[in-house]
């Protein structure tokens, strides 16, 4: 973090919401070519690259406006403003599309626009991540499943059919989709996701010791064991200042070369708030041609330099009771939600135990979860009936959210909000927003969060806190 001022957190500072539905630009003519990903966009630019295809999106054609940000509101709301733009864009246009964010508490506006602009790239190795962030290797075996050894998908998996580039990606071949990712030479324990290729980041991390977050866990664990809840999501900030406006770019690529199978976002937010980056290691869920993948992940542990001792932590979160309880918490919930959305239960399938996830700094227990979704269900429809998830949340949701208003100091907005896209079929992608911060010029204000249990200690979920804030503090350091 060479470079870097790191400021006390000011806890009554928050990232507001969409204001007034800002200024709509005119009608354009249709790109004669793709916009340069790594050239400054202007107005409401979005970025969003998953482990296999990259979004650049940017302008305003039209922007979401509801009287009420309930589920069907908005995806009735989406299909009939994407409905309008299909039938006016130009010849040889690509099929609109909605992107944006949505904040953590849903019921608040959205920031959701059909853009001027789009283009879709593939992100793999040979052709580099074109969204601003560089190639990679060993992507996913299924649409949404993230960091999975084996054969990449096909970028038209995850794009709008008649939008994607179909260039051949040129990618080694697969070890066998499901194969356990090897750490140091030999098979880590458990079915695992791909290995980080630089699992040390920082040793120390800037910033002061947050007496208000240890005491807001205290309080938390005191509510849990008198039965308020069984489990919630408490979150910090910490706020960094550079000595000149950061390249964004340049943070996109280190958290991409770190992450490989992060969704990396970059979103332009309204009333000139800043742009919302990060790299999240979490898809709350994707839908393509019907079928859902899903891979919530809760419980995790820090990652270890010493090879050994870092498969003995995956073990470890393996078999934590802590750990599983957590995790059990969100794929029962998402189970319960995706149920009225299949015509049979065998439509459904949710793994009995979960897996490992390895990120840059952290091991996670992931579930992937798939689902055959019944005729006309989009995937606005899902978004909004799943978020926020105990994942990002607590359990029960309503006791949880109560809880994160009484004991945060702030106001999260966007933060374990989703990124994503959605078209007017019913297709779409939204990760939640993790691993993040909100970037203005030289000025970062980052977010980290920790799910509390019975048996959580305002020292542990301190640590993790902390762990967390290094996919973006790492990607910073390095380009200061």
């Amino acid at each position: 973090m060479n470079g870097f001022t790191v400021l006390d957190d000011p806890a009554g500072t928050a990232v507001a919401l969409d204001p007034a539905h800002a200024r709509r630009h005119p009608r354009v003519a249709a790109p004669t070519g793709a916009p340069d990903d790594d050239a400054p966009l202007g107005h409401a630019e979005f970025r969003l690259a998953s482990p296999d295809v990259g979004l650049v999106a940017h302008g305003v054609r039209e922007r979401l406006d509801v009287p009420s940000w309930d589920g069907p509101t908005v995806a009735a709301a989406a299909r009939d403003l994407l409905g309008r733009a299909a039938s006016a864009r130009w010849a040889g246009e690509p099929a609109p599309i909605l992107v944006g964010t949505i904040p953590f508490d849903s019921a608040r506006p959205a920031h959701l626009v059909v853009p001027a602009h789009q283009s879709w790239r593939p992100v793999g190795a040979g052709h580099g991540d074109q969204t601003g962030q560089t190639g990679q290797t060993g992507q996913t075996g299924q649409t949404g499943q993230t960091g999975q050894t084996g054969q990449a998908d096909q970028a038209d998996q995850t794009a709008p059919a008649d939008q994607t580039d179909q260039t051949d990606r040129g990618e080694p071949g697969a070890s066998g989709a499901g194969s356990p990712a090897r750490v140091d030479g030999a098979p880590a324990a458990g079915p695992v996701r791909s290995a980080p290729t630089d699992p040390a980041g920082p040793t120390t991390l800037p910033g002061r010791d947050d007496v208000v977050f240890r005491a807001a866990v205290g309080r938390a664990v005191s509510q849990l064991e008198d039965g308020v809840a069984e489990k919630v999501v408490l979150a910090r900030t910490l706020d960094v200042s550079a000595p000149a406006p950061l390249d964004r770019g340049a943070v996109r690529a280190a958290m991409r070369r770190a992450n490989p199978d992060a969704y990396v976002f970059d979103v332009e937010l309204p009333g000139d708030q800043g742009h919302l980056v990060g790299a999240s290691p979490e898809l709350l869920v994707s839908v393509r041609d019907g079928v859902l993948h899903s891979h919530p992940l809760a419980g995790s542990a820090p990652r270890s330099t010493d090879p050994a001792e870092d498969r003995a932590t995956a073990q470890r979160l393996l078999t934590s009771e802590k750990d599983l309880r957590e995790h059990a918490f969100v794929t029962d919930a998402i189970r319960e939600v995706l149920r009225a959305y299949v015509a049979h239960e065998d439509d459904l399938d949710v793994p009995a135990t979960p897996e490992l996830v390895a990120t840059s700094h952290l091991w996670h227990l992931g579930t992937p979860i798939t689902a055959r979704l019944k005729p006309g269900v989009s995937v606005l429809d899902v978004v909004y009936s799943l978020h926020p998830t105990p994942a990002v949340c607590g359990h029960p949701q309503a006791a949880a959210r109560e809880l994160i208003g009484s004991l945060e100091p702030f106001d999260r907005g966007f933060y374990t909000g989703l990124v994503g896209w959605a078209d007017q079929a019913g297709n779409g992608e939204w990760a939640i927003v993790l691993r993040c911060g909100v970037v203005r010029g030289a000025d970062v204000r980052l977010f980290a969060g920790a799910g509390v249990v019975v048996g959580s200690t305002p020292e542990g979920e301190h640590a993790e806190t902390a762990v967390k804030f290094a996919t973006l503090l790492s990607a910073l350091g390095s380009v200061s």
